[in-house]
């Protein structure tokens, strides 16, 4: 294992041009960056004025100061980031993409899935080939092209979002906000009792309008009013497309679940990089981070198959003509999947609860998955 450091100022401007496997970045306090990769990855990290420039051929792992600025230019695998408050650009992502505690994030393209929380700044996205997760944004979000589905909440500024799939979205607009949602698939929306918005809405399929009273019908889709009509909001489904106000229901609470487990895991993974930087930085350690991200990974498909179910649900009480509100949490389907998805929430609460450890959890989870 090689490991290179060299001193930067706490502001450095960081470039990573190539990265032949995964990479990861963790801010940290101080003014050193830390690099470690395997000694075949010809790992080259070089100083120039002001800039670092990073390269290597296989997986790596940098360290370095959390206000950096860091720009990176084509990445062959997996990029996971955490705790960098300074701008993030990145090229190409050829796995997937996890953000965590950010700035102001900007991506060309990632071939598989986006996990983006907690960012301080704006999100700009091109292309994604994958699924697309985005929690707690106090900028804007923008994502031309999704390939699958998305989900997002809390964000603050403006939305603009294109997806292939579906897409289930909490929006609250502020006075004068813009939000504009395009799903090849179905879409959800849900707004707050108190929204003011101008709402227009398009679907392909069926098109459920949920606790609002001013309906009108326009020559493309329908115009809703709530409120003072102070934001401006656009939904459009080739499928079907529900929209609507009010209280939570059950499956809001199992994703806030979703959400409180991750900020769990996020925290031992903090702890374990701590452990890691004490004991030597014994890079082997590694390895419990992707334990950690496996079980991340195993959340979010329980979130989506949830959403699924849910979605399935209704879908069939449609075509008995049964007019009822259908909405319920993980695991409220039958059959032998009911069971797998009631022993995997349970296994997750008893993580978020801290009665097992993560390895304990991963292990309890892949033999779920036979």
């Amino acid at each position: 294992m090689e490991t290179l450091r060299i001193e930067v100022g706490e502001n450095v401007q960081v470039r990573i041009t190539t990265i032949g496997g995964d990479l990861r970045l963790t801010g940290r306090e101080g003014a050193q960056l830390e690099a470690h990769a395997p000694v075949e990855g010809k790992l080259s990290v070089v100083k120039k004025n002001e800039h670092v420039e990073v390269n290597c051929r296989s997986g790596c792992l940098v360290f370095l100061p959390s206000d950096a600025v860091v720009e990176v230019d084509a990445i062959g695998g997996d990029f996971r980031t955490i705790g960098l408050n300074g701008d993030l650009t990145l090229g190409t992502v050829g796995g997937n993409c996890s953000l965590r505690r950010v700035g102001k994030v900007t991506i060309d393209r990632i071939g598989g899935d986006l996990d983006a929380r907690k960012l301080s700044g704006d999100l700009s996205l091109t292309s994604a080939g994958g699924d697309g997760i985005v929690s707690k944004v106090e900028g804007s979000v923008k994502i031309v092209t999704l390939g699958g589905d998305i989900t997002l909440q809390r964000v603050e500024g403006d939305v603009e979002v294109g997806v292939g799939g579906d897409a289930s979205v909490r929006l609250a607009p502020k006075k004068d906000g813009h939000a504009v949602v395009s799903a090849g698939g179905d879409l959800t929306c849900r707004l707050p009792e108190d929204a003011s918005a101008k709402i227009t809405v398009q679907a392909g399929g069926d098109l459920r309008i949920s606790g609002v009273q001013e309906v009108e019908s326009k020559e493309k889709g329908r115009e809703v009013r709530l409120g003072s009509g102070e934001a401006e909001i656009d939904l459009q489904a080739g499928g079907d497309l529900w929209l609507r106000t009010g209280s939570e229901t059950y499956t809001d609470i199992d994703l806030g679940l979703g959400e409180s487990i991750t900020a769990g895991i996020e925290a031992s993974m903090a702890d374990m990089e701590a452990r890691f930087d004490a004991l030597g930085r014994d890079f082997s350690k590694f390895d419990s981070d992707r334990i950690g991200e496996r079980v991340r990974r195993a959340v979010s498909r329980s979130m989506r198959k949830a959403e699924k179910a849910r979605k399935l649900a209704e879908r069939r009480a449609k075509q008995h003509h049964r007019e009822r509100h259908i909405s319920f949490g993980i695991g409220d389907y039958g059959g032998r999947d009911q069971v797998s998805e009631e022993e995997r929430m349970s296994i997750l609460r008893m993580l978020e609860q801290g009665k097992i450890n993560i390895e304990e959890a991963e292990s309890l989870l892949r033999a779920l998955e036979g």
